[in-house]
Parts: structure tokens; C-alpha cells; sequence
């Protein structure tokens, strides 16, 4: 299951620096590990005028992809939300997010320069601070990775699909993510996660409780169950709508 981590601070604070350090230190552990970075000129692309790739987008292609024999790349020339962008790298352990500081649903880590930044900075699920010290969380110098990234190891949970289904004991999925913050439950303990039935409507992963994950798996098992080669461990159903 897919644990996620923020590392926010202003321009020129360090936090590329952090989250380099962080990504290393996880992969010496031997963790599957992946980052996002948040890039907010609305110009930007990683692409690059004159090259072929920039070519094939500029004569209206929406994915452009490149091969080459250490390394596959894809653009996409369309707007992507966060929670699902972070959907994209299921199937490693840690997902280093550099940035964001709008987005208040994953554990944060806030390197900041001063009190009035690490102010700006703080979140209801921050969990360290590097840099100036906070006076209420752990607080971490720039060479002190491996501590920071033990915290890590402890208090950093999975997005949480927001479906408030209580099956994990807790009212809210916000009310669970600060029990794993505070040590009160496992990081693992969202019952909605440990998906039977995943749900994607035009590539956008639709969050489901429990109850409608087995009761739309359940119908499917039971109308499938008389076809021949239709039963398994594992389903897969596609639907397309036809105008």
C-alpha cells in the first residue's frame, strides 16, 4: 500500500534538498519509491521546443510517449489533480510529494527558515519540521535524514479515499489520519483501501466505502458465475458507454 509524504517550504528553503535526502535514505532501506514535484508556472512543460516529441503535441496529439532503452516517458497535455496523479504510482512503497502546501491530506513535513514561515507552513497533519525549529513537533537539522526519515517510516499513511465509512473505528478519515499520527492506529488501518473492487470512470479513480465495493463486486461474481472461463482470484470488467 502506497504511503505518501509532503515536504512544503518557500523558494529557496531547502526543500528539494529534504526531499532528495529522503528518497535516498528510503531506497537504502530497500523501498519502492516515487516522487512528484509542483511546478506552478502555467507555461511550463518538460518538453522541449523543436524536439520530436514537442512535434507530435503541437499537431495535437494528447499522450506522447518516448522509448529509449533505459528510460520511458509520457506527456499528457491535460490537467491532472493531485489525488489522481498520486493514484498513478500504485505498486511502490513511499511517494515523495515536493510541494503542494494547499493540499492538506497527506502527513507534511515543513522546512522552513523562521517562525513566520513554519506559521504559513502548518498543517493539521504535520508531522517535523527542518530547518527553524517548531515548537510543538520534532524538529530536524538538514543533516539528520536518518531520524527524520525513522518518523517517516512511522507516521506516513496512504491518501485516504475521504468516504467516512468508520470501519476503521474513527468518525472521519480525517479523524483516522490524525490517529496515525498521534500513534493511535496503524497506518494500514483504512478498511476502504484494501480494495475488493476499484472503481476508474475515464481514468479518474472513484472512491467507494466497503458496503458498495462488495455489493457491486458481489453482483458481478454471481451474474458472471454461470459463464464459462469467467471465475478467478481476480476480475476485470471494462464498460463503455455507447452514445
Amino acid at each position: 500500500m502506497l504511503r505518501v509524504v509532503s515536504v512544503v517550504g518557500f523558494h529557496g528553503a531547502g526543500k528539494t534538498r529534504v526531499a532528495e535526502a529522503i528518497i535516498r535514505e528510503l531506497v537504502k532501506r530497500g523501498y519502492k519509491v516515487g516522487a512528484i514535484k509542483h511546478v506552478r508556472d502555467e507555461d511550463f512543460s518538460i518538453d522541449r521546443p523543436g524536439k520530436d516529441t514537442w512535434r507530435h503535441a503541437r499537431a495535437g496529439a494528447e499522450v506522447i510517449a518516448s522509448l529509449a532503452p533505459n528510460e520511458f516517458a509520457t506527456i499528457e497535455k491535460r490537467h491532472v489533480e493531485l489525488e489522481d496523479a498520486i493514484a498513478r504510482f500504485e505498486g511502490l512503497d513511499f511517494l515523495i510529494v515536493e510541494g503542494f502546501r494547499e493540499f492538506n491530506e497527506i502527513a507534511r513535513i515543513i522546512v522552513a527558515r523562521d517562525e513566520g514561515e513554519i506559521k504559513e507552513l502548518a498543517g493539521d497533519l504535520s508531522i517535523a519540521c527542518v530547518g527553524a525549529p517548531c515548537p510543538h513537533l520534532p524538529s530536524f537539522k538538514i543533516d539528520e535524514i536518518v531520524e527524520l526519515v525513522d518518523l517517516v517510516e512511522r507516521k506516513a499513511f496512504p491518501l485516504l479515499p475521504g468516504v467516512n465509512c468508520k470501519q476503521c473505528g474513527f468518525e472521519s478519515c480525517g479523524g483516522f489520519a490524525r490517529a496515525v499520527l498521534e500513534g493511535d492506529a496503524p497506518w494500514n488501518g483504512c478498511v476502504a483501501l484494501k480494495e475488493r473492487l476499484k472503481l476508474v470512470v475515464d481514468r479518474k479513480k472513484i472512491p467507494l466505502k466497503p458496503f458498495v465495493q462488495d455489493f457491486i463486486a458481489g453482483a458481478i461474481e454471481g451474474m458472471l458465475s454461470s459463464l464459462k472461463g469467467a471465475k478467478g482470484r481476480e476480475i476485470e470488467l471494462k464498460v463503455r458507454k455507447i452514445d
